[in-house]
């Protein structure tokens, strides 16, 4: 097996842990949107009426519902609690498969391999 082959498949295998966790923050992203009081709701700013197409919400909806879930608020509700820590701990698991897949890619890259596209 050749080098570009087998780099391409070392990325793969390292990015699918990163691409797993993300798809598993889309059912968890639904239902915090659906948990959050309306008037935190509105301060968040424009984002999709209905939760389960809250993925197409705007950059400055992410960051603010992002900075809202690093915080515990002393009017929490139990359910908005432990969406918050879950949140935390997936954001912490992406980073961590996410610096995991730009190292090995970089790691890689130094010793000579490159991906099987585009071509010259």
């Amino acid at each position: 097996m050749d080098f570009e082959l087998t780099g391409l498949l070392i990325v793969t295998v390292v990015a699918v842990p990163y691409m797993v966790e993300i798809l598993l923050q889309l059912p968890l992203l639904a239902r915090m949107i659906a948990a959050l009081p309306p008037e935190v709701r509105a301060r968040l700013g424009r984002h999709p009426r209905h939760p389960r197409l809250g993925v197409f919400g705007s950059t400055p909806f992410f960051l603010r519902l992002f900075r809202y879930a690093l915080h515990d608020d002393a009017g929490d509700t139990a359910e908005m609690a432990g969406l918050k820590r879950r949140a935390r701990r997936s954001a912490i698991r992406e980073a961590v498969f996410g610096l995991l897949l730009i190292t090995t890619v970089v790691v890689l890259w130094r010793a000579g391999w490159r991906p099987p596209w585009p071509r010259p």
